[in-house]
């Protein structure tokens, strides 16, 4: 399934996930995330299937600063109802969370390393 998402999904994922941020201090993220996710070069999609492109989205949503507290919860949120949405089951602990966190946090964090976390979250019974 092609599942593509806009701005005010990702504003209402933020507005659930991050409850008590303030608004956004730079709309230019989500529509970043947004682009980056739908992006083609030559007519073959840059971010290949659900999984890449959820984690463009993680990767860009958490990586680039446009919320004032909730930047990684957002990212993370989004991730997860992106595969959701995108027909993909998930089942995330806390210890996966924790280590996309981390990944976030690492600056040798790319889109490929998400993804890889990512497809570990799909329940194997």
């Amino acid at each position: 399934m092609e599942l593509h998402i806009d701005v005010p999904w990702i504003l209402q994922v933020a507005e659930v996930a991050g409850a008590g941020d303030p608004a956004p201090d730079d709309y230019g993220v989500p529509l970043a995330a947004v682009a980056r996710h739908r992006a083609e070069l030559f007519g073959q999609p840059v971010y290949d299937g659900p999984y890449a492109k959820a984690a463009a989205l993680v990767h860009t949503l958490g990586r680039c600063r446009w919320l004032e507290r909730s930047n990684l919860a957002v990212a993370a949120a989004t991730g997860v109802m992106y595969l959701e949405a995108a027909g993909v089951s998930v089942k995330v602990t806390r210890d996966d969370a924790m280590a996309l966190r981390d990944l976030l946090l690492d600056p040798a964090c790319d889109a490929h390393k998400i993804a890889e976390l990512l497809r570990s979250w799909a329940p194997t019974d």
